[in-house]
């Protein structure tokens, strides 16, 4: 099992524990955030042979394609020439071959920030499924992750319904019918949140129609 899968399992997975409201903020953070499937073939067919398709996805050796393309022009009055333009037009189509999956985990990147600034929760908290090998934060390039704050710093809430923060509040060690309620509020939320959505969840992986 790669990376990829393994993501998507955990965001399918803390997806199902949001309310409605939430859903409904996470998929619009993932149609703002998400590379867009048509400047990814858009750029595919134009300038792939630049690699730029590969720097849009920011994965390895797009500065590579781009060099060798480079040099196949500069050279192209001799037999060398041919041979570097060549190794990149057959690199270029295979390319074509990954874009989908790349736009895949595009999307599957920007859920896991999307459920965690909506949330204030790791995927991993939500989804209760941690590999002790694989950090989703790590492969989304996103180490923001909540922490739980110490006495006297402020934690940061978010509103369910506007998306918000909610600073300034401070954090005590005694526990007050105050500070459960809320808590008691929140869990009811979610074991609510299935019937609410009749388990029909937008598709992350995939762009809208």
């Amino acid at each position: 099992m790669n990376n990829v899968d393994i993501l998507e399992q955990q965001v399918f997975a803390a997806r199902k524990k949001l309310s409605t409201q939430e859903q409904l903020m996470v998929n619009d953070y993932v149609e703002n955030n998400a590379i867009s499937p048509v400047a990814a073939w858009l750029l595919w067919v134009f300038l792939g042979e630049f690699g730029a398709h590969r720097f849009l996805f920011k994965k390895p050796y797009a500065a590579l394609m781009l060099t060798l393309e480079i040099i196949g022009w500069v050279t192209i009055f001799f037999i060398i020439g041919f041979g570097f333009l060549s190794a990149v037009w057959i690199w270029w189509i295979v390319d074509a071959f990954s874009i989908q999956s790349w736009l895949k985990e595009s999307r599957l990147q920007a859920a896991y920030k999307g459920i965690t600034q909506v949330t204030g929760k790791s995927v991993e908290e939500l989804s209760g499924i941690n590999y002790s090998s694989f950090n989703g934060a790590s492969f989304v390039n996103y180490s923001n992750q909540p922490q739980q704050p110490t006495q006297g710093q402020a934690q940061n809430n978010f509103d369910p319904n506007t998306g918000q923060p909610i600073n300034n509040q401070p954090v005590n060690n005694q526990t007050s019918s105050a500070n459960v309620e809320p808590q008691q509020s929140n869990n009811s939320t979610n074991s609510q949140s299935s019937n609410d959505t009749d388990g029909d969840f937008t598709d992350f992986s995939k762009p809208k129609e």
